[in-house]
């Protein structure tokens, strides 16, 4: 059966068949299933540390490089730079972050405070449980083969 979009050309209708092979199959909604599910795993493990995920990831970023602006956070994390605003401002308040102006006014560079060492220091023993009921529940060599996959795909954007 033909239909007619909005720019009137005639649009073929597809089949229930079709629709159940992109459930199955589509990309993006199976990366976004296993995201959500292994979102909750590591939101479990840090909720009574008072961060989220997301934030745990910037945490151990700017552990590894000190120092940091927003832009770098944002290309390391592979976050959008609203994101990683809105999460250093949170961090800044709750003290786990300090800032410094960067090499002109625009840029500002990001620390951990003491506080939020002992935050970090204290995520690691949680982040290693969270990291091995998701590995047991996607099989460790699986991971390895996803893993190598989601690098090549992140390289090619």
């Amino acid at each position: 059966m033909l239909l007619h979009g909005p720019d009137k050309r005639p649009r073929h209708t597809h089949s229930a068949e079709e629709f159940e092979e992109i459930r199955d199959n589509c990309v993006a909604s199976n990366i976004g299933k296993a995201n959500r599910i292994v979102g909750r795993i590591f939101e479990d493990a840090f909720r009574d540390m008072g961060v989220s995920s997301p934030q745990f990831a910037l945490l151990v970023a700017l552990k590894i490089a000190p120092g940091s602006t927003a832009s770098d956070l944002s290309e390391t994390l592979g976050s959008d730079p609203s994101t990683v605003s809105r999460n250093t401002e949170l961090m800044i308040k709750r003290g786990l972050l300090s800032v410094r102006p960067g090499s002109d006014r625009r840029v500002r560079t990001y620390t951990l405070t003491a506080d939020g060492e002992s935050t970090i220091q204290s995520c690691v023993p949680r982040w290693k449980k969270a990291q091995h009921t998701a590995l047991r529940r996607i099989g460790r060599g699986t991971w390895r083969e996803v893993r190598r996959s989601l690098r090549r795909l992140s390289s090619e954007l």
